[in-house]
């Protein structure tokens, strides 16, 4: 078995404080958006990597994942 992604699930209780960082910040695309639909979400891209943003406050509160991006910028 060869793995080729590692997509994470990325819970906020306000969907626009993720937005705010991966796309304002670091520059990653919406690739794919519900952020009208009753729980938003949204699919972000950026030089092959995914990464699946959820607004959802009971898992936002719960989960806290850590995960640690590289560059090849100093």
């Amino acid at each position: 078995m060869n793995f080729t992604k590692l997509v994470p699930n990325v819970f906020y209780k306000d969907i626009n404080t993720g937005l705010k960082i991966f796309v304002d910040c670091l520059e990653f695309e919406i690739g794919h958006s519900e952020l009208d639909a009753y729980q938003p979400f949204c699919v972000l891209e950026k030089d092959g990597l995914r990464i699946n943003l959820f607004q959802n406050a009971e898992f936002a509160e719960k989960d806290h994942p850590e995960f640690r991006l590289v560059t090849e910028n100093n």
